[in-house]
């Protein structure tokens, strides 16, 4: 995702990862992967929750969500045990050009 960031941006999409984690881990995990993109802190699972992705031994399961310009959700992948997330070219394919 982070390699091709830019791709996303050219079709005017904004990537946002959020963590279960604290603000000053987030931070430090940004910076470590050296982020592009907003890495958002939601250690009270309040988005994970919002969005309905589920969890698994205490833990959010990972998920993808598509939102368009008005702020809806236009494609959902929810990640089960084993994660087998859609290759980029096939999210970036869904994406709409400007």
């Amino acid at each position: 995702m982070r390699d091709r960031y830019s791709e996303f941006q050219a079709k005017g999409v904004e990537v946002v990862v959020v963590t279960t984690t604290d603000v000053a881990t987030s931070k430090l995990i940004a910076e470590d992967l050296a982020l592009p993109y907003p890495l958002l802190s939601d250690p009270e699972w309040v988005v994970f929750k919002g969005y309905g992705t589920g969890a698994a031994l205490g833990v959010p399961l990972p998920a993808q969500f598509l939102i368009d310009g008005r702020g809806q959700v236009v494609e959902r992948y929810l990640c089960d045990l084993m994660p087998d997330h859609p290759p980029l070219d096939a999210t970036l394919a869904r994406v709409p050009a400007r």
